[in-house]
């Protein structure tokens, strides 16, 4: 895989921040744009998510079921943890308590940080963040062209009743990203991101799990950057409304 990629340090902290504040949105964002820029446009993509129901699923459905999740977590607060590991050892580990105020922006209440060292990976983390981030912030030019060039299937084993969307070549040549579906739901059950920074393999996976009240949340998330040996797990747990 190619490695170039625009890249702007500046926009992203010398830590695990960003990529942390990330997790909640893992492609919520695109794929919701995704659906609005392709639907009705593609008769594939309306195709990849018609399934059992006798009547064609139409994409906007799920652009609006997504929409309708997203505001519906608003109503929650949840511990996130996150765990940096490098060459085995761990580097920091955080957990804060995230809420959403008044205004529906998504926040920290407290950190409590467990162990703490920085130093010769801190470029490399904004880096790699930003590559990742990039996967959620596609230009609607390009955005279109992976959706029309995806190709839709059913998903196997434990996504059985998920509908897999595949894209190549998405940023980089040789990339890949899988979406999987529920096709009940019509939202996420898992996301997997397989790119390189420098050459050299990163791979990204979001599952998502479902709170008793039926809304969908990303309940992890990991970066594996062998090269480095460098792992970055990002948790969220124990949910609860916050009013």
């Amino acid at each position: 895989m190619n490695s170039k990629c625009r890249i702007n340090r500046e926009v992203w902290p010398t830590n695990t921040t960003a990529l942390a504040a990330l997790a909640p949105r893992v492609l919520a964002l695109f794929l919701l744009a995704a659906v609005v820029v392709i639907g009705g446009q593609n008769p594939s993509v309306n195709a990849g998510l018609a399934f059992a129901s006798p009547q064609e699923t139409k994409t906007e459905q799920v652009a609006a079921t997504i929409k309708a999740n997203a505001q519906a977590l608003k109503a929650f607060s949840y511990q996130q943890r996150t765990q940096l590991r490098m060459k085995g050892e761990t580097k920091k580990v955080t957990l804060n308590q995230m809420n959403y105020d008044a205004n529906g922006n998504l926040g920290r209440l407290r950190q409590r940080v467990f162990a703490r060292k920085t130093g010769e990976f801190k470029d490399m983390m904004n880096d790699i963040t930003a590559l990742v981030t990039s996967y959620t912030e596609l230009p609607q030019q390009q955005l279109q062209a992976s959706l029309q060039r995806a190709t839709f299937s059913r998903g196997q084993g434990d996504m059985a009743g998920a509908v897999q969307i595949q894209m190549n070549n998405v940023i980089q040549q040789g990339d890949l990203l899988l979406i999987w579906i529920d096709r009940t739901a019509l939202l996420f059950r898992r996301v997997a991101i397989a790119t390189s920074y420098e050459q050299n393999p990163v791979t990204v996976l979001a599952n998502y799990a479902m709170l008793s009240g039926g809304q969908v949340y990303m309940a992890q998330a990991i970066l594996n950057y062998p090269e480095k040996q460098l792992v970055l797990e990002i948790d969220n747990l124990s949910y609860q409304t916050s009013q």
